[in-house]
């Protein structure tokens, strides 16, 4: 924190003029806060799981979360390598991909960043899901030259090919009657 600002659990004191750029500083550093609380717990969890044997009734008393919460912080750290992490990315799109792999993971995040996807959309690609023509509309610019629909064929079609299990199906032209 710049000097001149005190964090406490009920918000920010600041007792200095600030220049912008500090300020600006400032709102992208709580900003990258958020999404790391989850981590954080998590990591924190699996730290006192393997060092103490302890994990969620010390850890529900002292953080007033469910179990739920914290079986899922926990479960996304452990399942999410740290160099497989996408600062870019919320924690949400990083739980879409835990139960991959890490190449696969790594692979995933990596598009989903480039192409802008929410973590609903990583969700629906993960589960093998056809993209729906809101999504392509929502997160995906459509190059010059190329029509909506031509744009949620290839779509589609990505997202049969990223399926755990490629099988035949009738939700892209790839497959579609084959």
């Amino acid at each position: 924190m710049p000097e001149g600002v005190q964090a406490t659990q009920l918000g920010l004191t600041i007792t200095c003029d600030m220049p912008f750029d500090t300020w600006t500083t400032l709102m992208d550093t709580l900003s990258r806060m958020n999404g790391a609380f989850q981590w954080m717990l998590g990591d924190a969890l699996n730290y006192g799981s393997s060092r103490y044997g302890e994990k969620y009734t010390q850890a529900l008393d002292s953080t007033q979360l469910t179990y739920s919460a914290l079986a899922n912080f926990s479960w996304v750290a452990r399942s999410v390598p740290i160099e497989n992490r996408n600062s870019n990315l919320s924690w949400t799109h990083h739980r879409a991909v835990s139960k991959l792999d890490a190449t696969e993971q790594k692979r995933l995040l990596g598009e989903a960043e480039r192409s802008g996807w929410t973590a609903d959309t990583l969700v629906d690609i993960v589960r093998g899901e056809p993209v729906s023509p809101a999504q392509v509309e929502e997160n995906v610019s459509v190059p010059a030259g190329l029509s909506q629909k031509v744009a949620r064929q290839i779509l589609d079609t990505a997202a049969c090919l990223l399926r755990d299990d490629i099988e035949l199906c009738n939700h892209c032209p790839y497959h579609k009657g084959k």
